[in-house]
């Protein structure tokens, strides 16, 4: 008979966990205000031995998935057959698993550069009616490009967009951990890895690219491709009183 330590249980429940998932509700708005919750969700992977999450609206009812297909292989999740699974591959040059010592500021740079009709397509996938969860593999990058996108859009202060993107900081051993469990990055990838770290720079770039359009956000999202009626409602859900377009 075998017996496991309260440290094995310990550490087997952290890697059953989603360790970066947040609701995306209360974020403050420029026009006043907060965001509402249980429409948009950003996560971290979900992997099929997962516990379900505790906290936000679960299964959601749109799952934006941003990651290259070879990204999943064999810890695809099977969702609900009531769940719209999307996917929208952003940027393959995002990848934790082949990128660990490459600048962030230089996959971004590229993202917006080359990327635009690639963004927005994801943007577009964004449910009308329920919760979307967003999700690359740490939900760090890809991820952290379409929310701050998403909550430029709808008006959110920048300050807090800033905040939103760093807070993946305290999360990130435990998203780490539960790729290194499932081998999705290198061997001995640390956490001192330029790909792990939310360097404010970095998102800084995704802002002034999108605001910095002549048109402003919503020009920036237009001409990328963007679908400003369907997002233009999906805006009224996430802040209401706000005044998209």
């Amino acid at each position: 008979m075998t017996f496991s330590t309260a440290g094995e249980r310990d550490s087997d429940r952290v890697r059953r966990s989603l360790a970066n998932i947040r609701d995306l509700g209360g974020l403050p708005l420029v026009s006043g205000g907060t965001t509402s919750p249980g429409v948009l969700i950003r996560s971290d992977a979900p992997y099929p031995d997962d516990d379900d999450p505790v906290g936000v609206p679960w299964p959601p009812s749109t799952v934006v998935d941003l990651r290259d297909p070879s990204e999943s292989g064999a810890v695809r999740v099977t969702w609900p057959a009531e769940v719209r699974l999307v996917h929208r591959q952003v940027s393959s040059g995002a990848r934790i698993d082949r990128l660990a010592d490459t600048a962030l500021t230089d996959i971004y740079t590229a993202m917006m550069q080359t990327g635009g009709d690639r963004l927005t397509a994801a943007l577009n996938a964004f449910d009308p009616a329920g919760p979307t969860l967003v999700h690359c593999a740490a939900g760090k990058d890809r991820t952290g490009v379409i929310v701050a996108i998403a909550e430029l859009l709808a008006g959110v202060e920048e300050a807090a967009i800033v905040a939103d993107y760093q807070r993946t900081e305290q999360n990130i051993t435990g998203v780490l951990a539960r790729l290194q469990h499932r081998d999705r990055v290198p061997r001995g990838m640390s956490l001192d890895a330029p790909i792990l770290r939310t360097p404010r720079e970095a998102i800084d770039l995704v802002v002034d690219a999108v605001t910095g359009h002549r048109g402003g956000p919503w020009g920036w999202f237009e001409a990328n491709g963007g679908d400003v009626g369907h997002f233009e409602g999906w805006v009224t859900r996430f802040a209401p009183g706000a005044a998209p377009g």
